[in-house]
């Protein structure tokens, strides 16, 4: 068990070292490296929205379309029934409930399709939920000032230090979790460098 511990260790102080190593040699912090309110921006999507997000998003367009979608179906029916009484001639009459009832019935048509979307995307927030809880406990195990701070120049400004942390927390996630888009690993770095570094001051 203690040898596992110190190979775990052992692989923990190589990946540190390399991604330091790669911030001297390869990345010199520039303004286009944050956004405007200061936050760290990696290589990959800088407007990456989780999977959870997005079925919300898709979900509520789905709803608003089938009711806006089916209560102008109703309208048509009732107006055409003569319930609802609308002044028309009958070449304006054809014309106006031919284009409202096409409208209605594609907006009933495009939310149902919406609503599998959203029923897709539950599955894949659900997974990608996992894969966020999975990233975070390994990241509390794993990524610590300690860690993190070795081999930076601590005496820096406090945006090139600010990036520098991120940068090194990211090549970690990266390297443990190579399969998962460089957005969420951009989106959940900001998280962790939150928690380590002004959280736990506060």
């Amino acid at each position: 068990m203690d040898n596992l511990n110190d190979e775990n260790k052992n692989v923990e102080t190589i990946v540190s070292e390399e991604v330091t190593e790669e911030l001297v040699e390869n990345k010199t912090p520039t303004e286009e490296m944050f956004d405007e309110e200061g936050s760290f921006f990696g290589g990959g999507d800088h407007t990456y929205v989780k999977k959870a997000d997005k079925y919300e998003d898709v979900r509520s367009s789905a709803f608003t379309m089938l009711i806006v979608g089916m209560l102008g179906i109703i309208f048509v029916i009732l107006a055409l029934t003569k319930v609802i009484n609308i002044p028309f001639s009958e070449a304006t009459a054809w014309l106006f409930y031919s284009i409202m009832s096409i409208v209605f019935v594609a907006f009933t048509i495009a939310g149902f399709f919406s609503l599998r979307r959203a029923n897709k995307l539950k599955d894949e927030a659900g997974i990608e939920n996992e894969k966020i809880d999975e990233i975070n406990a390994w990241a509390n195990e794993n990524v610590s000032k300690t860690v993190i701070d070795t081999g930076l120049d601590l005496n820096e400004s406090v945006e090139i230090l600010y990036f520098s942390r991120a940068e090194k927390i990211k090549g970690l996630l990266m390297h443990q979790f190579e399969d998962v888009d460089e957005g969420l690993i951009d989106l959940l770095t900001e998280s962790i460098y939150t928690n380590i570094y002004e959280e736990n001051e506060e």
